[in-house]
């Protein structure tokens, strides 16, 4: 820890030296507090995590000299008396600095150690009227009023003093001496509020109070009632944020006046509170946080860390792949014991027809032994002849050939060119869909919410990106569950658009989705164009094969017409398949040789805008060249 070996005397007081105190034995600091002896039974410390204690009456000499004592040993003291009591008891910074040079004596105060309120008791209200911050606090038309006594005792108190220990002690490596840290709650917030008075001084917050923009007068900065008698903190500045606000509110840009139009602030903080009396808090959350979805996205949009799981296992790549093989095992789990296997029988009707031999049978040149000692007999086939009245009896002995390296490069090769044009079309297709897919949040993160990933991680930039590319999740959810829904769609489209309409469709939809994405990047627009995603996702992984099936099916018939074995073909619908599924592959090393150095130069908005133009590319070679059966 930061303050590891550093040894802390905290006399005992109010919240803000408490605090004080608790900050440095979070960063590693021994902190002792000293209570005042005999100890009240009600004097507990809520802010006494980390802490030891010991009790010493001050006022009674053995007391102070057991202080003394410690303090000789001590790096830093915390004394929160008003001026002079320290002195009275003889446990004044010049007695005990002068014993201990390297102390860092750091005194808490609400009005300091000089000026006509040193010696005056005070509370956080006192000091926020006398600094002049208490004077902006409050709505229009209604008297000052203080908050919780965050500003003055915490923040302009506990936490100023312990920035000033931090910085004693620093100063102390280079000098080796201690010194006096005076932290008064006056100047401390005083100095906390400088934005605000630097803010006044150049005409930024020149209005009376509760007519500023952070002040409550903005009705983007405002808090408003929902349905249920709860509320919600609003707090939308920045242009983008503000349009998603008036996006979420159910309005448009031409139903407002200009963002920061003072004079319609009034009417269109009415307005929104009307608007948001309308439905729960909950309703409102669920609007803006995002949309719920299929599991497999939905793992990505989930802030695990805050989870028992994110607190479990050590970053949220560890969640999502545990649910990743957890859903793996599940599924493979059902899949296995979906079908029940058929036992095999010793005995049958087609051994009945089966010759006993004792010779080996050569299947090409593999060599195996007939273990059930029978073996199929020549194949004796009965046609009808051509004439009527006549037959002919054909018989047939064939060796299965061995498929070799060499023939199956000759088949590809040898593909008929409607085969091929498949596999072209089926090529754009999936180049269309991972362009998109692979850069989809980023896309969200940069280019709808405008952030940035390689801004530092604490920044807003940052986080607003972060923000897209788990909302990106969900709108790759909402893909992944339209895939499904279409999918069980396109067996009713089907008797009335075709193969050709569907496919045509597919491509067509994409193209106009991935467009308007590109053009007009707004979140509500993309997470619904998200859903004709899914019906392109459904279309390649369906209509094409179901094409490979139609041209086997119509080429089998054709043999049967011209009197051939149906079985005698050089090539199968196995290869077919294959071929068409190396187009995903092909697809993928294309786009990982030139979209990564695409999106480098001109940023994640080409993905979308490559998308569209190769899908309806695609889209018309789907229409003009692919063969489709009648």
């Amino acid at each position: 820890m930061a303050l590891s070996g550093v040894r802390v005397l905290e006399l005992a007081g109010l919240a803000p030296a408490p605090l004080c105190g608790m900050i440095l034995a979070d960063f590693g600091a021994w902190v002792v507090r000293v209570d005042r002896a005999p100890r009240s039974a009600v004097a507990t410390d809520v802010q006494g995590r980390g802490k030891r204690s010991l009790a010493l009456n001050l006022k009674r000499p053995p007391g102070a000299a057991a202080l003394r004592r410690l303090c000789c040993g001590a790096d830093v003291l915390i004394e929160p008396f008003r001026h002079g009591v320290m002195e009275e008891l003889g446990l004044g910074p010049e007695i005990l600095l002068q014993e201990n040079p390297r102390l860092i004596y750091a005194r808490l105060t609400g009005f300091g150690q000089t000026g006509k309120y040193a010696r005056s008791a005070g509370h956080d209200i006192n000091y926020l009227a006398l600094s002049g911050v208490l004077s902006k606090l409050g709505r229009k038309n209604e008297n000052p009023y203080a908050p919780i006594n965050l500003l003055a005792d915490f923040a302009g108190g506990g936490v100023m003093c312990a920035l000033g220990i931090i910085t004693a002690l620093y100063e102390r490596t280079k000098s080796g001496k201690g010194q006096i840290v005076d932290a008064s709650m006056v100047e401390g917030v005083a100095y906390l509020s400088s934005f605000l008075w630097k803010s006044q001084n150049l005409g930024l917050w020149n209005r009376p109070r509760g007519e500023n923009l952070l002040d409550g007068g903005a009705p983007f900065y405002e808090t408003y009632k929902t349905s249920d008698g709860k509320y919600m903190a609003v707090g939308a500045i920045e242009p983008q944020f503000y349009e998603q606000l008036i996006n979420g509110l159910g309005l448009g840009s031409h139903e407002l006046p200009s963002q920061l139009s003072f004079s319609d602030w009034p009417e269109m903080k009415k307005k929104f509170a009307s608007i948001f009396a309308q439905k729960t808090q909950a309703e409102w959350c669920s609007i803006f946080d995002g949309l719920g979805g299929a599991l497999g996205y939905m793992t990505g949009a989930v802030d695990w860390g805050q989870t028992v799981l994110g607190y479990s296992l050590p970053s949220e790549f560890q969640v999502i792949f545990f649910f990743a093989a957890l859903v793996f095992l599940i599924c493979l789990t059902l899949h296995l014991r979906s079908i029940p296997e058929v036992p095999l029988r010793d005995e049958n009707e087609e051994t009945k027809f089966l010759l006993e031999v004792t010779e080996s049978y050569k299947y090409s040149s593999i060599e195996e032994e007939i273990k059930n000692g029978y073996l199929k007999s020549t194949c004796t086939e009965i046609k009808a002849a051509a004439k009527p009245g006549n037959c002919t009896v054909t018989a047939c002995t064939e060796d299965q050939k061995r498929m070799t390296l060499k023939s199956l490069l000759k088949t590809l090769l040898s593909m008929p060119s409607h085969y091929r044009y498949l596999c072209v079309s089926h090529l754009l297709g999936w180049m269309a869909f991972l362009s998109n897919m692979l850069f989809f949040t980023d896309f969200m993160g940069q280019v709808v919410y405008q952030g940035s990933p390689y801004a530092p991680h604490n920044s807003t930039l940052y986080l607003t990106y972060k923000t897209g590319v788990e909302v990106g999740c969900w709108g790759l959810c909402v893909n992944a569950i339209s895939s499904s829904v279409y999918s069980y769609l396109q067996k009713i489209l089907l008797p009335y658009v075709g193969l050709k309409g569907l496919y045509f469709i597919g491509y067509l939809l994409f193209g106009l989705s991935t467009g308007l994405i590109g053009l007009f990047p707004n979140v509500f627009s993309t997470l619904a164009l998200c859903s004709l995603f899914g019906v392109m996702s459904s279309t390649l992984y369906t209509v094409p094969f179901h094409l490979i099936a139609e041209y086997h099916r119509e080429e089998e018939n054709l043999k049967l017409q011209d009197g051939e074995q149906t079985g005698d073909q050089g090539r199968g619908k196995g290869i077919d398949c294959a071929a068409l599924t190396c187009m995903v592959q092909l697809a993928q090393i294309i786009l990982g040789i030139g979209l990564g150095l695409l999106v480098s130069i001109a940023g994640s908005a080409i993905t979308v805008i490559s998308a569209s133009t190769v899908a309806l590319i695609g889209c018309c070679f789907v229409a003009f060249c692919v063969r489709y059966v009648d």
